[in-house]
């Protein structure tokens, strides 16, 4: 049954020229920060950024997050393929946009091992290991939508050293 659920080429996007792409993996539900990922997207759509979400599994609405233009989702995927998946996605950085406290994350330990560095909230595990690690950035969860997207796009032009944004 898992099998059926390996990626296949058709999870890829070409990439657009001069867009920045952020890779979010897992199933994105409430808790994950499917809602903030959705106001982020429609940010970058309002405000024309050149910033676009890769989300490698699903979310608790695939079509309204990809009826922004700004974001597209591969569909579930296989654990073992994660990594591999991710890379394809040719992104610039990861980002996770859990709005909880998770004790553990295996998408961190995904992204990382396809070779991305990592955005997260400032807070629970995925903070602690990025900041223990200095492989990515903590954010404040106070920040706006509008203020994630600029700090995801500084984070991609290396204006922005590993640290926590407020």
């Amino acid at each position: 049954v898992l099998a059926a659920l390996a990626p296949t080429p058709s999870h890829r996007r070409p990439r657009r020229p001069g867009v920045m792409r952020v890779c979010v993996a897992g199933a994105i539900g409430r808790d994950k920060g499917f809602t903030r990922l959705l106001d982020m997207a429609r940010h970058a759509r309002t405000a024309a950024l050149p910033l676009e979400f890769a989300i490698v599994g699903h979310t608790i609405d695939d079509d309204l997050l990809m009826q922004t233009g700004h974001a597209f989702v591969t569909g579930e995927y296989v654990r073992d393929e994660a990594e591999a998946l991710i890379r394809a996605q040719d992104a610039d950085i990861g980002f996770l946009p859990s709005i909880w406290p998770e004790t553990w994350c295996l998408a961190l330990s995904s992204l990382w091992r396809a070779g991305l560095p990592v955005a997260v909230f400032d807070f629970g595990a995925p903070a602690e290991r990025v900041a223990r690690t200095g492989r990515g950035w903590r954010l404040s969860p106070a920040l706006t939508p509008e203020t994630l997207c600029t700090h995801l796009l500084q984070c991609r032009d290396n204006s922005l050293p590993f640290s926590t944004l407020r």
